[in-house]
């Protein structure tokens, strides 16, 4: 950032010294002040480009707290940014101007609060030679942040010079006053710390049982007040923090739910967890039929499950299939994807297809294909536009599970299936 020193004039000054007694040095800066005259507080007051967030310090009596010879460095933003942001939260006279005497003062006092750091952070650039306390990228703790500490941190970018601060696209406009007890950055844009509605982002399981504890990921959890499992509010185990929490699955819970996150400045988009239509979990009461070739399968297994007491296992050579047929008919356009289960003994790769005959050439046609990785459960969310749904036609009512991995895999490699369903 562009920082105007008086060097022009300390070295008129030095080469007329000679000739004269005194030089005059109070060249006036843009916006009426003087640099390195004032104390910070006076220069803000003084710049004709400052004057709402000046006023804004007056309507909040602030100014006993900040006209103090104590360090200071100002995040300003100019009268141009702060009347955007009152017309976009709707801080508008009669006539339509923006008017920030309509800001509740209690909504001012954090909004000023959070453009203020104490501190002097001298200089952008850094001048070779000169010791000071640099301003660098960094999180800053705002004067807000004292008075409200689940507020964010002020987030400062500085690049090559160049300033940004809280996550702005706009660079600082290149003009910064330093005065006796610190500095001033001019902003285009206005400081907000209050942390934006809650996002969510993963889920520990794709599954859950009653009673479960899973790991919720996103961020924005700050001052959680509810996690609701559809209508039914899931127990928050132990504290937050800002972007992970642990949550007991209600014992309503059945096999779907939308989870919702509510905090004191938002709500986050519904994520879900679970399937709609729960084919396979521990019982085979919707499966009519099963078929399979190429190795034995046991539909009621104890060996490894994902959840729950039982899991399908089947022996897995090279190109073996698996079939099974459910007792009802599904629409297609009631669901967007598969989830299921997969351990893998071996790294393999299946085939996977839906609605197929009992043919393997048209399950190919139809299907399609998914890696696994060994030794662990593969929780596979597979779209139904993978799946060709185009193909498949309006109803499906069976699923089919083909080894594919071209020959290599090992004689007698096992899967074991757990938790099939569709979303």
């Amino acid at each position: 950032m562009k920082i105007i020193y008086k060097l022009k004039s300390i070295a008129i000054c030095m080469f007329l010294i000679g000739f004269v007694s005194s030089c005059d040095d109070s060249i006036p800066d843009i916006g009426g002040s003087e640099q390195n005259y004032n104390d910070v507080f006076g220069l803000i007051t003084a710049n004709a480009n400052l004057t709402t967030f000046a006023k804004a310090i007056e309507l909040t009596d602030l100014k006993s707290t900040l006209n103090t010879t104590d360090d200071y460095t100002y995040f300003v933003p100019n009268n141009v940014a702060i009347d955007a942001y009152l017309v976009e939260r709707g801080y508008v006279n009669d006539l339509g101007y923006p008017d920030i005497t309509l800001v509740p003062v209690a909504d001012l006092k954090q909004l000023v609060l959070s453009h203020v750091v104490k501190g002097a952070k001298k200089r952008v650039g850094k001048l070779e030679g000169v010791q000071a306390d640099y301003l660098e990228t960094s999180k800053l703790t705002t004067m807000a942040n004292t008075v409200n500490p689940d507020l964010y941190l002020l987030d400062v970018n500085v690049t090559d010079g160049i300033l940004k601060v809280n996550g702005s696209s706009k660079p600082a406009i290149g003009l910064d006053y330093y005065g006796t007890n610190g500095f001033v950055h001019v902003l285009e844009n206005v400081i907000s710390l209050i942390p934006p509605a809650p996002v969510i982002t993963s889920i520990s399981q794709a599954f859950a049982s009653p009673g479960d504890i899973i790991t919720i990921y996103g961020d924005n959890f700050v001052k959680v007040k509810s996690v609701k499992f559809n209508d039914t509010k899931a127990e928050v185990i132990g504290t937050p923090t800002k972007n992970q929490m642990e949550v007991k699955v209600p014992a309503d819970f059945q096999s779907y739910a939308l989870i919702v996150i509510e905090t004191q400045f938002g709500v986050s988009v519904p994520s879900s967890i679970g399937v709609k239509y729960l084919l396979y979990a521990d019982d085979t009461s919707k499966i009519d039929y099963q078929w399979g070739w190429g190795g034995d399968f046991d539909m009621l297994n104890t060996e490894k499950v994902s959840r729950g007491t039982y899991s399908i296992k089947k022996i897995a050579g090279s190109w073996s299939g698996f079939f099974i047929a459910f007792k009802e008919t599904l629409k297609t356009t009631d669901y967007q994807f598969l989830k299921i289960s997969v351990y893998a003994t071996e790294s393999t790769k299946i085939l996977v297809s839906i609605n197929s005959d009992t043919s393997s050439s048209d399950a190919d046609s139809k299907g399609t294909t998914v890696v696994l990785k060994a030794g662990q459960w593969n929780n596979l969310s597979i779209p139904f536009s993978d799946l060709k749904s185009n193909l498949v036609g309006p109803t499906f009512n069976n699923l089919f599970i083909k080894e594919y991995s071209g020959g290599t895999i090992t004689p007698a490699s096992t899967l074991y299936l757990d938790d099939i369903g569709f979303l």
